[in-house]
């Protein structure tokens, strides 16, 4: 390693005089410049061999250990048809995980007393008054509170609960999908009692931050999450390849996929699936709620402890993010037409996000590939034999 020593001495023009100037003490060392990152053989060839198994053009590893990045690589293409060469620097639709996005968003409110968990949503006097739909409103609706929104135990717009209608009628505007939900769609189950994962929950809670930040959703996330941690590749997703963003991938879809990957409703599906974000980004937002001392958080212990409780109806999801307790992360996943994306924070201090610009056709049977990949970010954050280095490139 190079190191430059600096020395001022001062000769005078006489034979018997010497004056040294240094400062008192011994001069500082200057930091030692960090190594370059070292491959990881094992990691690589996992995540190749996967890419090969399942027809993944491209694919962005980010990991931390103890709030430093740790290890960063892109492996294969950004865009399929060029074979232009992936790099870390490349944007990913990061589809369901913005969920978690949103879910820190609306807590951060909470954290600054400008809403509460338990604030009644739809109704006179509620966090959105009646700025949708058209009253009066069923009791189920009125009954809905904001934590109900995100620990998805509504009793509404879920696959058994009257269907998910977030991709209805994509040439609405928020506020004409949102009244439509609103008076057409039924209410058949008690909020809080049963848990039904659904897009719309989201999409209303995206609604949410807009009317209490007064900003747009995506300004939000932005300025008020994203900037604070330097999070700045952050963008809404663009609907056709020609809104594709700078740095942004080109996404593959397989099979009964195909059709369908440049066809999504953004940026309307917002705060439910319609970030885009590098690798690293993401695990500087996943850093700075992971509860740790290592970075410092923008939620404080206690808030941290409501983003990540479970509902009564299910122990698997908390705020946007999901909780498995048996193997002692959170996490969250990402999927929809040409993207599958997917982070773990473990208890350890690790933390992993994977990013993909394709996803097997989910019609075909997507289990082994689900899996597969939880697998490979499972191995990252539980598997004490990699040799992390001692450098930090956030």
């Amino acid at each position: 390693m190079l190191r430059i020593i600096k020395g001022l001495v001062l000769v005078m023009l006489s034979a018997t005089v010497l004056i040294a100037c240094k400062k008192s003490g011994t001069e500082p060392t200057p930091p030692p410049v960090p190594d370059t990152q070292k491959d990881i053989a094992a990691i690589d060839g996992k995540l190749q061999a996967f890419m090969a198994t399942y027809n993944i053009p491209g694919a962005s590893l980010a990991v931390s250990k103890n709030g430093k990045l740790v290890y960063l690589k892109a492996y294969g293409v950004a865009d399929k048809t060029t074979n232009e060469k992936l790099t870390t620097a490349h944007r990913f639709r990061l589809a369901s995980v913005s969920k978690s996005y949103t879910g820190i968003a609306i807590l951060k409110l909470v954290q600054e007393g400008k809403i509460t968990l338990d604030g009644k949503v739809f109704g006179a006097g509620s966090i959105l008054g009646t700025d949708y739909g058209t009253a009066p409103y069923n009791a189920n609706l009125t009954a809905i509170t904001v934590r109900q929104l995100l620990q998805h135990v509504t009793g509404a717009w879920g696959a058994s609960t009257g269907g998910d209608v977030i991709d209805a009628n994509p040439a609405y505007t928020n506020k004409q999908l949102l009244d439509w939900i609103i008076n057409t769609r039924t209410m058949p189950k008690a909020p809080g009692t049963f848990y039904d994962y659904s897009n719309v929950n989201y999409f209303i809670l995206g609604r949410i931050v807009e009317k209490i930040s007064g900003k747009s959703y995506i300004n939000y996330i932005k300025e008020d999450l994203g900037a604070g941690v330097g999070a700045n590749s952050l963008d809404i997703a663009g609907k056709t390849l020609a809104d594709k963003k700078s740095n942004e991938v080109s996404y593959s879809g397989q099979g009964s996929d195909a059709p369908y990957t440049y066809t999504i409703a953004f940026p309307r599906r917002d705060a439910d699936g319609g970030l885009i974000s590098t690798a690293a980004d993401l695990l500087k937002i996943v850093t700075a709620v992971d509860g740790f001392s290592t970075r410092p958080d923008i939620l404080n212990a206690s808030t941290i402890t409501q983003l990540t409780t479970p509902s009564a109806a299910y122990s698997g999801y908390a705020c946007g993010i999901g909780i498995w307790s048996s193997e002692s992360v959170w996490f969250n996943y990402g999927s929809l037409p040409g993207t599958r994306t997917g982070f773990m924070r473990h208890d350890n201090g690790m933390c992993t996000a994977i990013l993909l610009n394709s996803r097997v056709d989910p019609t075909a049977g997507e289990n082994p590939f689900v899996y597969g990949l939880q697998d490979v970010l499972l191995d990252i954050v539980k598997n004490s034999g990699y040799s992390w280095q001692a450098i930090d490139q956030f």
